[in-house]
């Protein structure tokens, strides 16, 4: 910087030197000589004060900039070092749900309830053994679930968890330090919040593949993968319930194929078909299975997957068909079941829907049918007669409904199942008529729906999931339930 200061000062020094001898030698007599060593040092003293000015903003600014830097760096450590790496959070109430997030989206916190309050009639013909009808009526909060979505670090990196409150008290065995059982205690769950479903999902940037991992849904049958938000009827068919995951969940690991388009996949290894929350002990410790594999695949002829998460056709955007294929494999000890699907459903704005299913189950040794209580999945076992044999058991199903401007939607489901094992002298074929109407105030966000189920040769086993419980052999059955959904 001085060495080219230098060589400056000295041009504008003999420039002003030049320009000032030839002004003053015009202006003197020739016999004079113009004496113009003051005017020099008057302006060297200027240059050099100027000089000094120039290199006093220099260095300020200079310094300035440093602290600019310093302080940049430091703010970013500071950021990267907190929990949110975000410059600020935002809240706020977007396409029906609250949020708090990052300014750059990277976290975002989407809190949600749901509740399902119902009055449910149940009656059952000829069932306290005096040729009389048997009549239960009440109230119940059937679902009342706390969850929380959202992604974290990047839109990537999704999360979701979900709590149920259980809705029935049950018992537990009291054994001896032998490991005899002396005998039983109650325990008081109603109400206690229970794990549904707790999982992260990860994009690999700007690809169709993703893994999921967690307690999840089996990804098997269409309507047993729809949340019970988003369900037609008050319940989820006794279809799902008995072949399927129903309204459980199970542990493990999937692999996810989404390319947005007209295909799409997931498979993966579980702990088997309802595993909720139980820990890497096997069958028959704590677990109902050793170990499960899934898949499913599902095809789109038309329409916008957004309008597939549900059964049913309220508010969608455009007319949807979409077919799928399934499968679940779990094993324990020395018995497996398979677990194959076919359905299909077709909807449209405001107009007619329609969703299909056939279920397959097949067991290499015959170990009872599952099915969901009011306190969890629970196994019924199979007649002696069909015992730790190989069964085959199977279900159609169809449903179908109309919406009326968004607001009435009359609907109608028919199951026919045939179950192998059930109690001696009960009828395996099974024939379910469902019908009912949702009146949707506010979409699925808050809808009254009164329902009536009536099964001509009642039901062998408890399905407390769909408030279905064990008939005589041939006697039918009627539920009727009034049901209001409020969902945030």
């Amino acid at each position: 910087m001085n060495q080219c200061r230098k060589p400056l000062r000295a041009a504008i020094l003999w420039a002003v030197i030049a320009g000032t001898g030839q002004i003053a030698w015009a202006d003197q007599p020739a016999t004079q000589p113009a004496d113009i060593s003051q005017e020099i040092s008057a302006l060297r003293a200027r240059i050099d004060q100027l000089e000094k000015q120039q290199k006093v903003q220099q260095l300020k600014q200079e310094e300035q900039e440093q602290k600019a830097t310093v302080n940049g760096v430091l703010s970013d450590a500071d950021r990267h070092s907190r929990l949110f790496d975000s410059t600020g959070l935002t809240a706020g109430y977007k396409d029906h749900r609250f949020f708090i997030q990052s300014d750059d989206g990277n976290f975002v916190w989407r809190p949600w309830l749901h509740l399902q309050f119902r009055y449910v009639v149940l009656n059952r013909q000829n069932q306290n053994g005096l040729s009389k009808d048997e009549t239960d009526q009440g109230f119940e909060v059937r679902r009342m679930k706390l969850g929380f979505d959202g992604n974290l670090f990047t839109p990537d990196f999704q999360w979701f968890v979900n709590w149920a409150t259980s809705r029935a008290n049950g018992t537990a065995t009291v054994k001896n330090s032998a490991g005899a059982t002396i005998g039983t205690v109650s325990n008081s769950l109603g109400g206690v919040p229970i794990l549904e479903e707790a999982w992260v999902k990860y994009n690999f940037h700007d690809t169709p593949w993703y893994i999921k991992a967690g307690q999840i849904k089996d990804p098997l049958l269409h309507d047993q993968i729809v949340s019970s938000r988003y369900q037609q009827s008050t319940e989820r068919s006794l279809t799902a319930d008995v072949f399927a995951n129903g309204d459980a969940f199970t542990e493990g690991v999937t692999a996810i194929f989404d390319p947005k388009s007209w295909f799409r996949t997931e498979a993966g290894f579980t702990h088997g078909m309802r595993s909720a929350n139980t820990n890497f002990f096997d069958y028959p410790t704590t677990n109902s299975y050793d170990y499960g594999v899934a898949g499913r695949a599902e095809f789109k002829a038309f329409g916008r997957w957004a309008d597939y998460g549900q059964v049913g056709c309220v508010e969608i955007k455009e007319p949807v068909l979409v077919f799928g294929v399934g499968a679940d494999y779990s094993e324990r000890g020395h018995a497996g079941q398979t677990v194959a699907v076919a359905d299909a459903q077709y909807a449209m704005p405001n107009g007619v829907n329609f969703y299909g299913a056939f279920v397959d189950r097949y067991t290499t040794h015959n170990f009872g049918i599952q099915t969901q209580s009011a306190t969890g999945a629970s196994i019924n076992a199979p007649s002696a007669t069909v015992a730790n044999h190989p069964t085959n058991e199977y279900s159609a199903l169809g449903e179908v409904g109309y919406v009326f401007n968004n607001f009435i939607e009359p609907y109608g489901r028919v199951e026919y199942m045939h179950l192998m094992g059930t109690a001696a002298g009960s009828n395996n074929w099974i024939q379910v008529y469902t019908a009912g109407v949702n009146f949707y105030f506010q979409g699925h966000r808050m809808k009254l729906t009164p329902q009536v189920q009536y099964l001509p040769n009642g039901f062998p086993i408890d399905d407390g999931a769909s408030d279905v419980y064990t008939t005589k052999p041939g006697r039918a059955e009627i539920v009727g339930e009034l049901q209001l959904q409020y969902l945030l």
